[in-house]
């Protein structure tokens, strides 16, 4: 983390992913570009956001909510992992 704090942006966009993720809000993550907050900054390139929609489109039950594992921040940045229902 910069000096013991996490960034405005990094803390808005995943606080922003989560919620939409656990609304089921597909919509709403594919068009991140436009409606998520710090997204320049928390996702310039999309390598490490398209993850989730293959990851998305492979549940079992795409119905069920899924299920955060990993969260948190290391080094400013937000790391946020989750389960879908199986």
């Amino acid at each position: 983390m910069l000096e013991g704090q996490v960034p405005g942006w990094s803390a808005d966009f995943d606080a922003w992913a989560a919620d939409a993720l656990a609304r089921g809000a597909g919509d709403e993550l594919a068009a991140f570009r436009t409606r998520a907050p710090g997204t320049p900054y928390a996702h310039p390139t999309v390598d490490h956001y398209i993850p989730l929609f293959i990851t998305l489109g492979v549940a079992a039950h795409p119905d069920r909510p899924v299920r955060t594992t990993v969260e948190g921040c290391t080094i400013g940045f937000s790391k946020r992992s989750f389960q879908t229902a199986v």
